[in-house]
């Protein structure tokens, strides 16, 4: 049990500096603003999904508490793809400026840890405004997140005990994951393309879960 929590502290430390690393270098993009977005973005999806399940599976076939460590660069890697896609889906609605470290958290992680984002989003009529927060702030939003998906992680060490089935449900679960990530972000920066340019940070209605 001990073992277990400190493992579960490691991986929340680690998991917290990754994200932290992340929102804090924002990938830049080779892409421009598009007439059709919409198709566009939808391609560079199904892009980074294919190449994050394959990072994901390839990474979870080591067994046990051994192919718990692997989740760290498995989770590294797949977060990179799907920054890149949030940046990418950014550049094509002509949105980069946009494209604030909050924003990258509420795109990553609206799907998944909404319960988490409380304070980094409000409700304004059926519209979700993406907040600007202080760093410490957004630290701590980061470490309950780095707990949450280590909490995940060391959930799923019995699926990794069979090597086939471990790396294929791991890599079915990134494609999921980063389609989501995919949908969110189309969703925020079509929103703000739609607006009046003195409108900043606007996310449309929450989706029903």
């Amino acid at each position: 049990m001990e073992t277990n929590d400190k493992t579960a502290d490691m991986l929340k430390d680690k998991f917290s500096k990754l994200l932290f690393e992340l929102i804090t270098e924002i990938p830049e993009s080779l892409y421009v603003e598009t007439a059709d977005p919409g198709e566009k973005v939808k391609k560079l999806t199904q892009q980074a999904a294919i190449k994050a399940a394959a990072v994901s599976a390839t990474l979870s076939i080591p067994a046990g508490f051994t192919g718990v460590l692997t989740s760290i660069p498995d989770i590294a890697s797949v977060w990179r793809i799907q920054a890149q896609l949030v940046s990418d889906i950014a550049a094509t609605y002509g949105k980069v400026a946009l494209l604030s470290r909050e924003a990258m958290v509420w795109c990553l992680f609206r799907h998944s840890a909404a319960s988490l984002l409380r304070d980094l989003a409000v409700r304004t009529g059926s519209r979700i405004i993406v907040q600007k927060l202080s760093l410490s702030a957004l630290e701590k939003i980061l470490q309950k997140i780095g707990l949450k998906v280590s909490t995940k992680m060391l959930g799923r060490v019995a699926l990794r005990a069979i090597p086939a089935i471990g790396a294929i449900g791991n890599g079915a679960y990134t494609f999921y994951d980063t389609n989501e990530v995919g949908k969110t972000a189309a969703a925020y920066f079509k929103a703000l393309s739609d607006q009046d340019p003195e409108v900043q940070d606007a996310e449309p209605a929450e989706p029903q879960d």
